[in-house]
């Protein structure tokens, strides 16, 4: 029995299965773990990469909005 779960869907990831990586670039909360398939994989890439397009147009960032600094 593996204590590693899936971070997008849950399931649990057996021993040995093979796990996947999941490539963040910017999110300010990314996610921490693996995912046990593709499918799964690219859909916490996909909620990471809109997560850092949210933060980066938002207000409460500290280090501008976009497109705001370049006035």
């Amino acid at each position: 029995m593996s204590n590693e779960r899936c971070i997008a869907c849950g399931q649990e990831i057996a021993p040995g299965a093979p796990t996947y990586t999941i490539e963040t670039f910017l999110d300010p909360l990314p996610p921490r773990g693996v995912a046990c398939s593709e499918r799964c994989k690219e859909s916490k890439e996909n909620q990471s990469k809109l997560r850092a397009m949210l933060w980066y147009n938002s207000p409460a960032n500290p280090f501008g909005s976009g497109g705001d600094h370049d006035k």
